[in-house]
């Protein structure tokens, strides 16, 4: 029969979708070429008929070399199937439904499900990871039967849907290089990867990028002045409340770099007036508040001409710079003492001084080796609210019953387990490229970058990046505790020192202390 395709929003047909005798592709896509990226301006003239000739040169094998962001949808009549990719990261996202011997593929939920009689149901244990994570993980959406293309993934359909993984994060550990030259390899393929985003973009005033302050962030803006030998654009977002301000260091870094930098202070109204149009960006819940700065930078980038913004998203999951994971190691030592030693001597001893002095020193004793006993990834999430309690004393009974005793973090057990890793740091990271990379940050960032009206763009989340990056030893990542050891010392004559030795801040919104303060704000949330 026919093959419909429905497209929501502008576009340029010509260049989003191919059609031939063998073939019907459409795209969504913001490539940056292929293998060793010479082929950028073709990918970017026409990335429908790009992604056609590939596909008919390599076969189902032909997104593993691509570099960008992509959904891209083809029906190939020789064989009477269809297919669909989405990119390493899942950056751009596709949703599948299956029904009878019907296959209903779109970007959006919206856009899916008028396309079948049955409306769909939702999902309790969506509803149940929703709460843990404030997303909901891939593969799972919000409704029953319809699922959403993993990152890296190839769905094929016939009579029925297959879908299975053309590329994915490894950890092949190599050894035998001095740190100097893992420092300097380090620095060459982020300024890589950085070069390679930035040249897509086309012309440099075009261009803006991020700005928080922190490393990633940095190195991105100082890369891009030193590769387009011209001022950076930068963008931050600062708050009144010091406490979640950090603009301070996004100035050291502006001023470092000689950046034409800009500044927006986030308020509570900012929220208010977000929120009548951000939930036309989402089709399924979505809880990471940060969607607010983001957004409103993402739009002061936009009022100054910006069309493409490089976003350092990846950094602190590729190379090891998130507080849990030096958490980690302190919880690992404590399974050095051998375990006779832990049951018959330490934890007795303990537990008796605690009792006997109340002293705040043995509680906080107590704590770490109950934590300890926690296997990961368990063990981080171990203070979360839906830990702490039984199910029934938050769900109705029924709803507990429909979880069929699912766990509200299967989702993060399935990926450290199923890591290509051979120690649990490495473990750590690819959990967290999977969650809060695809799941979570990209779900914040992307939407609300595009409903500002700016392209975003991830340098770090190059997939020769993360491929490097994983060869990498796992002591240069982390060094006892000392975070991002190898990314550091790579930018450590490059980046200010101030940036260098700032603690990781991330990008927190002060919503409890103004739903304490804004009447406007606070009446929302009781409404709601």
């Amino acid at each position: 029969g026919n093959l419909y395709i429905s497209i929501l929003g502008d576009c340029n047909l010509d260049r989003r979708i191919f059609q031939s005798p063998q073939l019907v592709l459409i795209c969504d896509a913001d490539l940056l070429g292929s293998g060793d990226c010479s082929d950028f301006n073709e990918a970017n003239q026409n990335p429908a008929a790009f992604l056609a000739k590939r596909y008919m040169q390599f076969g189902d094998a032909f997104a593993r070399d691509l570099h960008g962001w992509f959904g891209i949808i083809l029906y190939d009549s020789e064989q009477d199937t269809i297919k669909a990719w989405t990119d390493h990261f899942g950056i751009r996202r596709l949703v599948y439904r299956q029904a009878s011997e019907a296959l209903g593929i779109a970007s959006d939920l919206r856009l899916l499900n008028p396309f079948f009689a049955e409306q769909p149901e939702i999902d309790p244990v969506a509803i149940l990871e929703y709460l843990q994570y404030s997303c909901i993980p891939a593969p799972r959406t919000i409704y029953k039967d319809t699922q959403r293309l993993a990152p890296g993934h190839f769905l094929a359909w016939k009579s029925a849907a297959s879908a299975r993984a053309y590329w994915d994060m490894s950890y092949p550990e190599t050894r035998g290089r001095s740190l100097g030259r893992w420092a300097n390899d380090t620095y060459e393929a982020i300024q890589s990867a950085v070069s390679l985003a930035a040249k897509r973009s086309g012309k440099s005033n075009n261009l803006g990028c991020f700005l928080s302050g922190g490393t990633d962030s940095s190195s991105i803006s100082g890369l891009v002045g030193k590769l387009t030998g011209k001022p950076p654009n930068t963008f931050s977002i600062g708050f009144e409340d010091p406490r979640y301000n950090e603009i301070e260091y996004a100035r050291i870094a502006a001023r470092h770099f000689r950046a034409d930098h800009h500044e927006y202070f986030v308020s509570p109204e900012d929220i208010l007036n977000l929120l009548q149009k951000a939930y036309t960006a989402y089709d399924e819940p979505f809880g990471n508040s940060s969607i607010v700065p983001t957004y409103y930078c993402a739009r002061l980038a936009a009022q100054s001409g910006i069309s493409h913004m490089l976003a350092g998203d990846g950094g602190d999951e590729l190379f090891g710079g998130n507080q849990r994971y030096a958490s980690d190691r302190i919880f690992q030592r404590y399974a050095i003492i051998p375990a006779v030693i832990r049951s018959s001597f330490v934890e007795p001893l303990v537990a008796g001084l605690a009792r006997a002095t109340h002293h705040g020193y043995f509680d906080l004793a107590q704590r770490y080796i109950r934590r300890a006993g926690i296997p990961p990834p368990d063990r981080y999430s171990s203070y979360d609210f839906l830990s702490s309690i039984n199910y029934n004393e938050l769900f109705h009974p029924s709803f507990t019953a429909s979880l069929a005793g699912t766990a509200a973090l299967a989702a993060a057990r399935r990926h450290f387990q199923n890591a290509q890793a051979d120690c649990n740091l490495n473990r750590w990271l690819y959990l967290d490229l999977k969650i809060t990379i695809t799941d979570n940050d990209l779900r914040k960032v992307t939407p609300m970058t595009e409903l500002a009206g700016v392209v975003p763009r991830y340098p770090l989340l190059d997939p020769s990046l993360a491929e490097f990056s994983g060869i990498i030893p796992a002591n240069l990542k982390v060094r006892g505790t000392r975070l991002r050891y190898l990314f550091k010392e790579s930018m450590r004559n490059f980046l200010p020192s101030e940036i260098l030795a700032k603690k990781k801040h991330g990008f927190g919104l002060p919503f409890s202390v103004w739903l304490g303060e804004h009447k406007a704000l606070r009446q929302f949330v009781f409404d709601t």
